[in-house]
């Protein structure tokens, strides 16, 4: 049998398993005291960098909401040291290894440190996530949760939104939370991080013009063609004149403008985006970069053509996204970036 015969039965196992699991609630330890010190657990054991990313908007809910409490993580690979190094709040980091069955032992060894801690509450940071429900289970907490457990209200499409949505319906049911304004994604980059990004910037280019970001590459089928990007470059160089381009690359180092225009390799995620900071608007697919640029201060465009934007997309400030399967994509993301530029100017100016 072939590993995605397997994978698929081991899922479809899992899904069993975990759909049996119900919330369970201890009202006795639930507050909304701001100086309550409670102990969180939030588990997402996946070692992609958008997954991780993605668990952000929950981590600054509960730390502006309790400042006071102390959280938890249950993660794969050591993104989340570098990702997470400036939130507050976070107390320890459970990392477990990417692949479990080649690291039996020194994953069995972390889940049993995390299963000794007891917590007050603990919650999947995807209800997807047959791994993340399962250290929900394994973990000695008094409150539980697992998933929506079907409340009526309004339920949030995104990603990143749904397990706040859980947490604040668990504790109270009847809250309305149709207008309720999420946190965005933020990595919380110090003023030493984004003057650093200045200061590379400064070395890529040698003028003052305003930068627009690229990241071109992204897995399987959310990643453009070389053609598309290609003919996308030439018209925002006919387009935008008086700006830098900029293109951000990936760890594989591949680029699908092959490497016209000026490119940053980098392997350290807080610098690549200390620079996406600097630049005046991030253009790039569905992928685990265009989640670090939503977690900066800078207008993130995401283009989409697999996956649900609504659920994926990039949410809060002048973030927003496109759908390139029409035919109207190249004009629309030439707007977006028109409608960026000129909101940066009026601000300016005003200042």
């Amino acid at each position: 049998m072939d590993s995605k015969k397997v994978n698929s039965i081991k899922k479809r196992f899992f899904k069993f398993l975990t759909g049996s699991y119900q919330n369970i609630k201890n009202p006795m330890v639930l507050t909304s005291d701001p100086n309550a010190q409670l102990n969180f657990l939030i588990t997402r054991p996946n070692h992609r960098l958008g997954n991780q990313l993605l668990i952000i908007p929950l981590i600054l809910e509960i730390t502006q909401r309790w400042p006071k409490s102390k959280i938890d993580l249950v993660v794969n690979g050591n993104l989340a040291f570098v990702l997470f190094s400036e939130l507050h709040g976070i107390e320890n980091i459970y990392n477990l290894p990417k692949k479990p069955f080649k690291n039996i032992f020194s994953y069995l060894r972390t889940a049993i440190i995390m299963m000794t801690k007891k917590y007050d509450i603990s919650i999947a940071g995807n209800e997807h996530s047959n791994s993340s429900k399962i250290f929900v289970k394994l973990s000695q907490s008094r409150n539980k949760i697992y998933n929506s457990a079907g409340y009526n209200n309004y339920y949030p499409k995104h990603i990143s939104q749904k397990p706040i949505y859980n947490l604040l319906k668990f504790l109270e049911p009847s809250l309305d939370l149709s207008e309720y304004k999420y946190p965005k994604l933020s990595i919380n980059l110090s003023t030493k991080e984004i003057k650093k990004g200045r200061f590379i910037l400064n070395q890529l280019f040698d003028n003052k013009k305003a930068i627009i970001c690229l990241y071109t590459y992204a897995t399987g089928r959310k990643c453009h063609l070389e053609e598309w990007w290609l003919n996308l470059y030439g018209k925002l160089k006919k387009e935008f004149i008086n700006h830098n381009i900029l293109e951000i690359l990936p760890v594989e180092n591949v680029s699908q403008l092959n490497f016209e225009g000026v490119h940053f390799y980098s392997k350290d995620l807080r610098e690549i985006a200390s620079l996406i900071e600097n630049c005046i608007v991030f253009i790039g697919a569905d992928s685990g970069m265009m989640h670090l640029s939503s977690a900066t201060n800078t207008p993130t465009i995401g283009l989409f053509n697999v996956t649900d934007p609504e659920m994926y997309g990039p949410y809060g400030n002048s973030n927003g996204w496109i759908d390139t399967k029409t035919n109207e994509a190249d004009d629309e993301i030439i707007e977006r970036i028109k409608e960026v530029t000129f909101k940066r100017n009026v601000y300016n100016k005003g200042h």
